[in-house]
């Protein structure tokens, strides 16, 4: 695939292909680390919902120019999508489940739209996608910039930086928010000896592309993704709580289901129970694991919320909120 890297990441789960592989990923200036025990966590339940092990593999990924992957000359949600679908073909990957926060989001929502619905029924094919999830993300353009997150980052000479402490304090200035620093800083690596203190992301690309993390193509305007998605967003976040983004879900998206938990925009943390519950629950149903005692069928998923119930709460969001990581 011309343009393509080799996306690097771990494997949970067994070291051999399973019936089920699930692919995560990250958003914006974070990485397959950021995800902590939500992978595993997923993984655990999903197991005992199936009562069978061996039977479910999750793929937590960096993306280009994050983690450990390697750090290009441009940054967009296609080259992700790109980048994916190597990693899929090369692991002989077919019908995966995509799930993703934010920027890692919107790339498995592109890569779903561009590939389509894998139905079960109807075979395999060989790039298809068999369900997606997206965690507060929705498939449109935000008017979203981090620019003041990069200019603190750039504005740091972490040269001589030794402790994480004292980056703490320099971006103290221009990030007031405790937690949005821990966030930042766990970009920063101070181990190795030999290169002395750096951030790990791509920051010059990713600062200068970041507009087209925001964006959604134009080509993908008309289409749709008929298949089983699932949309979790926060109650304190605009993802998934601005008008325009649900109708662009319901339009992109019509088989959807839209949830909200209690929480800003990274939900996979702040309302990480919750969340963990949907998605299994949303698994469980899709893949037909959980069983009804009484009639001895599959389970449906039970919907919490959609685009149209969630416009009728009047959400307020925070302003501060309002300028979250993608």
């Amino acid at each position: 695939i011309r343009g393509a890297i080799r996306m690097a990441g771990e494997i949970l789960g067994p070291k051999s292909k399973v019936k089920n592989e699930i692919i995560l990923l990250h958003g914006l200036l974070s990485s397959r680390k950021g995800w902590g025990r939500f992978g595993k966590r997923v993984l655990q339940e999903l197991e005992e919902r199936a009562g069978v092990e061996q039977n479910f593999r999750i793929h937590s990924l960096d993306c280009r120019n994050h983690g450990d992957s390697e750090h290009t000359e441009s940054h967009s949600l296609e080259a992700i999508s790109e980048d994916l679908s190597l990693y899929l073909k090369e692991h002989e990957i077919s019908s995966p489940i995509l799930m993703g926060h934010s920027m890692g989001a919107k790339a498995a929502l592109l890569y779903a739209m561009r590939f389509g619905f894998n139905d079960p029924k109807l075979g395999s094919s060989k790039q298809g996608v068999r369900c997606v999830i997206a965690l507060d993300a929705a498939p449109c353009a935000y008017s979203t910039n981090h620019r003041y997150v990069f200019d603190a980052m750039h504005g740091i000479d972490v040269s001589k930086i030794s402790r994480r402490m004292d980056a703490d304090q320099q971006l103290k200035e221009n990030i007031p928010y405790a937690g949005e620093r821990a966030f930042i800083l766990s970009n920063l690596e101070l181990e190795d000896s030999s290169k002395g203190a750096y951030w790990i992301p791509n920051l010059d690309v990713l600062s200068r592309d970041e507009k087209h993390v925001h964006d959604w193509p134009e080509e993908l305007e008309q289409g749709a993704f008929t298949g089983p998605a699932l949309f979790v967003g926060g109650t304190l976040s605009t993802r998934l709580t601005t008008p325009r983004h649900l109708e662009a879900v319901s339009e992109k998206f019509p088989n959807a289901t839209v949830v909200m938990v209690q929480g800003g925009h990274f939900v996979h943390h702040a309302a990480a129970d919750d969340t963990i519950e949907h998605v299994v629950d949303f698994l469980s149903a899709e893949l037909k694991l959980d069983k009804d005692p009484e009639t001895d069928s599959p389970k449906t998923f039970k919907k919490i919320g959609t685009g149209a119930t969630i416009k009728a709460l009047g959400l307020e969001v925070s302003e501060h909120f309002q300028r979250d990581f993608q």
